[in-house]
Parts: C-alpha cells; structure tokens; sequence
C-alpha cells in the first residue's frame, strides 16, 4: 500500500510540473486599467516590447514568440495609494 501511495505521489508531481514547465514569469510591467481591465491584445502586446526592450531579445524573435495565454497579477501596492 505504502509503494502504492509513493507511485501515485511521484506521477502527482510529475504532472504537475509537466503543466507547469512552459510558465513564465515577468514583473514590473506596467498594467492600465484606467478604462477596465487590459486587454489580453494590450497585455501580448507589452510583454513582446519588453522581452525586445528591456531583456534586449532580437525583435525577430520576439515577434515569432507564440502565446497560449497572458494573465496579469496583482502587484504589490504603491506606498500612499489605496
């Protein structure tokens, strides 16, 4: 039973990490919500202007650069900002 559980824990992990090995991470792009939420067009469209400008990736490359999904997080809160 024991053998089992430890069989069952390892191909938990391992399908866990397989969803999670093309998730990329960047921070300190700035978000625009003044008319509602960023568009996901908006949020593609900063994410490739700063892996070219700020990580200094080729646009060529940038521009082949194939998205499944952007998804924006909340940042932390600016000192003196509700």
């Amino acid at each position: 039973m024991e053998q089992k559980r430890q069989q069952l824990s390892d191909e938990v992990a391992y399908l866990k990490s397989q969803s999670m090995r093309n998730n990329l991470f960047f921070t300190g792009i700035v978000e625009d919500n003044s008319q509602g939420n960023e568009s996901q067009v908006v949020t593609e469209r900063k994410l490739r202007e700063h892996l070219s400008e700020k990580l200094k990736i080729p646009k060529e490359t940038v521009e082949g650069l194939r998205f499944e999904r952007e998804h924006r997080t909340p940042s932390q809160p600016e000192r003196g900002k509700v």
